[in-house]
C-alpha cells in the first residue's frame, strides 16, 4: 500500500444570521441571462462550439457570477435586498439534438445537476461564489440558493452507476412520468396510485426523480443543503418543485435547517393557483396526515395569477380582495412570497391585454400587499418575453447604466424603485395587517397598519377618476397626486382618485 498526502483545511461553517423576511424585496437572477463578466468560462473545453450561441435561446449565452458581482450596484440602486439565483449546480456542458421543436437546447437554466457539490464551471468556480456572496453582504444584499433536491439530470454519473438500487424512482429506461395530478396531494379521499405518481413520477424524461423515501437518499440531500449554507454564508434557500417531494422529507430537511441555523429562510415552489394547495405545504400547521412541514414560505401564485388577470382587464378588480380572502386558509400570510413574475412564466408585457401602465400597476400592488415580494430580473425595465425561453431573454447591457435607459425602460425602473424606496420607509407597507376599505369593478383600497401607521393603497383601474371614501380624519399623500376633502361630523375623507392609478396615502 502507497501513500498520498492531500492538503485541506476544515473551517468553521459560516454562520446564517439574517434569514429573508416581510422587510426584504426579492430579485430573481437567471445567472446564464443576467451578465457576461468572464468571457474566460464561456467555452469550456468539453462544450460543443454550437452549446454557446446567443441566436438560441436555449443554448448558453454566457451570464455568469462575475457579471453579477459587476452589477450589485445596479441592484443596490434598484433597492431590492435579497438575490434569488438560479441552480448553480454544476450541468452538463454539452448539446442536445433531436427532432422536436425545442432541439438543439442545452441546460443553461442549471436545472439538470450533474454534480450537487460543485459550481457550475460555466458560472465560475467556488471562490467566485464566496466572493459574491461576501460582496452583496458588504452592500446589505443577501443570497437565496436555487436548490434542486428533487430530480438530477439524465448526465449525471448516478443514472449508469446508483449508489444504491432504489436511489431513483425508476430508470431511464423503466420510470413513469408524472401526470401531475396535483390534487391527489391535497385530498385525503385519492387514490394511492395518484399520490404515487405525483411523488415518484419523473418530471421529465430526462430528470431522474430521486427517491427520498430512501434514507440515504434524505440524508444525503439534507447534509448537502447544509453544506451549501456553511460553505458560502447564503441567507435563504428556495428549493425546486418541493410539492414532488414527500411532506415528511420537506419537515425534516426543514428541522434540519433551522436547527443549525435557526434563522436561515426556505421557500417552496408549488406551482398551484390555488390557495388551497399551497396553504397545506406552508408550515405551521398539520396537514390531514398529520405533517407540519414547517417550511418558512411558499410562493403565491394564487394571487400573482389574480393580479395578472386584473392588470390585463381580464378579472375586475374586486378579484383582488376576493382573492386576499383566502388569507385565512394560512397559519401566518404575511410569510407569503408574493412573486411579480418568475423565469416560468411569460412577462408581464406580453401579455394579452398588457401595457405599461398596467405594468406599473401590478408592480405596486405586489410591493405594497401583505407578504414578501419577489421581482424578476429586467421586470424592472419593462423587457417583454412570452413563454418558456422567449422569457429568458439577455438582459441587455446598456440599461444596466441611466444613461443607456431610454423610454418606457427607464420610466418603469424609476417606478420600481420609488414603490420599493416607499416600502422601505414604512414598516407599515412591510409588517402591517391588511385591511379591505372598499373594493368594486374598478377600484380596491386597502389599508396597511401597524403600531406606527396606517398606510393606505388606492388602485383605480378606471379610464376615468373615482370618488372613494375611508374612514380616516385625514390623509397625507406619500405617493402620488391626489384631491380630497374631509368631513369632520362624519368622521371620514372623500377621495378623488386619477384615472388608471395606485397611490399611497398616509391615515392622520
Amino acid at each position: 500500500m502507497g501513500k498520498v498526502e492531500v492538503p485541506f483545511t476544515i473551517e468553521r461553517p459560516l454562520n446564517t444570521d439574517k434569514g429573508i423576511n416581510a422587510d426584504d424585496v426579492i430579485y430573481l437572477i437567471m445567472i446564464d441571462r443576467f451578465a457576461d463578466g468572464d468571457s474566460t468560462n464561456n467555452n469550456p473545453p468539453d462544450a460543443p462550439r454550437e452549446a454557446n450561441d446567443r441566436h438560441n435561446p436555449r443554448a448558453f449565452h454566457g451570464g455568469d457570477l462575475r457579471g453579477i458581482i459587476n452589477q450589485l450596484p445596479y441592484l443596490k440602486d434598484l433597492g431590492v435586498t435579497a438575490l434569488w439565483l438560479t441552480p448553480w449546480h454544476d450541468n452538463w456542458n454539452g448539446l442536445n439534438r433531436c427532432d422536436k421543436p425545442w432541439c438543439p437546447n442545452t441546460y443553461y437554466h442549471g436545472y439538470h445537476a450533474i454534480d450537487y457539490y460543485a459550481v457550475d464551471d460555466r458560472f465560475g468556480d467556488l471562490a467566485t461564489l464566496r466572493e459574491l456572496v461576501n460582496k452583496a453582504h458588504a452592500l446589505g444584499l443577501k443570497v437565496i440558493q436555487d436548490q434542486v433536491a428533487n430530480h438530477v439530470g439524465s448526465q449525471h454519473p448516478w443514472v449508469k452507476d446508483p449508489p444504491l438500487p432504489n436511489w431513483f424512482h425508476g430508470t431511464l429506461a423503466d420510470h413513469q412520468r408524472n401526470t401531475f395530478k396535483n390534487s391527489a396531494l391535497l385530498s385525503p379521499h385519492s387514490q394511492q396510485s395518484d399520490v404515487r405518481n405525483v411523488l415518484d413520477g419523473w418530471f421529465s424524461d430526462d430528470l431522474p426523480d430521486m427517491n427520498q423515501d430512501e434514507p440515504e437518499v434524505a440524508r444525503y440531500e439534507i447534509q448537502n443543503a447544509l453544506w451549501w449554507v456553511g460553505v458560502t454564508g447564503i441567507d435563504g434557500i428556495r428549493q425546486d418543485t418541493i410539492q414532488y417531494m414527500p411532506r415528511a422529507f420537506i419537515r425534516d430537511l426543514s428541522d434540519a435547517l433551522h436547527r443549525q441555523y435557526p434563522k436561515l429562510w426556505m421557500v417552496g415552489e408549488v406551482f398551484e393557483r390555488d390557495a388551497a394547495h399551497t396553504a397545506f405545504f406552508i408550515g405551521g400547521h398539520k396537514g390531514w396526515d398529520g405533517i407540519d412541514t414547517r417550511l418558512d414560505s411558499v410562493f403565491d401564485f394564487a394571487l400573482w395569477n389574480t393580479s395578472l388577470n386584473v392588470f390585463t382587464k381580464r378579472l375586475p378588480v374586486r378579484a383582488l380582495r376576493d382573492q386576499l380572502k383566502y388569507d385565512a386558509l394560512y397559519p401566518d400570510a404575511s410569510k407569503l412570497t408574493v412573486l411579480a413574475n418568475n423565469h416560468d412564466t411569460p412577462r408581464f408585457l406580453s401579455l394579452e391585454g398588457a401595457d405599461l401602465n398596467g405594468a406599473m400597476l401590478h408592480t405596486a400592488f405586489v410591493l405594497s400587499v401583505r407578504g414578501i415580494p419577489q421581482l424578476y430580473y429586467g421586470e424592472e425595465i419593462a423587457m417583454e418575453g412570452k413563454d418558456d425561453p422567449d422569457n429568458r431573454r439577455d438582459f441587455p447591457v446598456s440599461d444596466f447604466q441611466a444613461s443607456g435607459r431610454k423610454g418606457k425602460a427607464e420610466q418603469m425602473f424609476e417606478w420600481t424603485k420609488q414603490w420599493i424606496r416607499l416600502r422601505r420607509e414604512h414598516s407599515a407597507l412591510r409588517r402591517g395587517r391588511l385591511i379591505d376599505l372598499h373594493y368594486d369593478e374598478n377600484v380596491y383600497v386597502f389599508a396597511r397598519e401597524d403600531s406606527t401607521e396606517t398606510v393606505i393603497i388606492a388602485i383605480n383601474r378606471q379610464d376615468k377618476e373615482q370618488e372613494v371614501t375611508v374612514p380616516f380624519t385625514g390623509v397625507m399623500p406619500l405617493f402620488g397626486k391626489i384631491r380630497f376633502r374631509i368631513s369632520v361630523p362624519l368622521g371620514d375623507t372623500t377621495l378623488t382618485l386619477p384615472a388608471n392609478s395606485v397611490l399611497a396615502l398616509k391615515a392622520l
